[in-house]
């Protein structure tokens, strides 16, 4: 019984359960153990990617989200390899999927074009779209205008307090477009930094200026992220 006295039950698990945030880290430790005993070192610089140099001196990459992973390597036989280990540890149950197009944590990763990696979320574009409350039904030929970073003072007369339902929708908004950002579409990530710094008391301008960022997705929602 707590101070209020309310009656709780507290257990102790005997092992990790999926979706508390301690099994998380725990998967992820054990994870990079069995890596790191196939002969995997961790990237410095990111802890869910490893590399290592296979026998035939081609380098076999992993990174990873949780439990899925993405692994590459020039010889296709080194990849079944390191599934075979990772699939005896796991029961079996691993799924594989090859070839020259896959689907990410969202993102659609093409390497059909020799010499070139796209990555393109045009579903996700379509839910942003699909979330948002008005309907976006033109274009814009960039992500943000000249005025971008101009605030209007709340001490003039035209500022305008978005009301809270609207203020909700604007964070979700924005929250997406982040997301978006950090992967496929970096070209809109000037815009939707500034925005991020207006959640907390968005205004009327800052209601356009999102409304500025969809329009120019709606107007290139297929183009793709190159690397070359």
């Amino acid at each position: 019984i707590d101070s209020r006295g309310k009656k709780v039950l507290y257990v102790q698990l005997s092992k990790a359960l999926y979706g508390l945030l301690r099994a998380a880290i725990l998967f992820y430790r054990k994870l990079r153990k069995e890596l790191e005993d196939y002969g995997f070192e961790i990237n410095p610089y990111d802890p869910c990617v490893a590399n290592k140099m296979t026998e035939c001196g081609k380098q076999i990459t992993v990174l990873w989200h949780v439990d899925d992973l993405k692994i590459s390597c020039e010889n296709d036989f080194e990849i079944t390899k390191l599934w075979s280990y990772l699939n005896k540890i796991y029961g079996g149950n691993m799924k594989i999927r090859r070839g020259t197009h896959h689907e990410y944590l969202g993102m659609d990763l093409d390497y059909s074009e020799p010499g070139v990696f796209k990555v393109s979320m045009i579903p996700y574009i379509d839910k942003i779209h699909e979330d948002f409350p008005e309907e976006i039904t033109s274009g814009a030929p960039t992500p943000h205008a000249d005025y971008l970073f101009k605030i209007r003072d709340k001490n003039d007369p035209k500022y305008r307090a978005l009301p809270e339902e609207q203020a909700l929708a604007f964070h979700h908004a924005v929250a997406q477009l982040l997301y978006l950002s950090q992967r496929a579409r970096r070209d809109i990530q000037t815009a939707v930094s500034f925005l991020t710094t207006r959640v907390r008391e968005p205004d009327e301008d800052d209601w356009g200026k999102v409304k500025r960022v969809l329009k120019y997705l709606k107007s290139t929602r297929t183009m793709p992220l190159r690397l070359v």
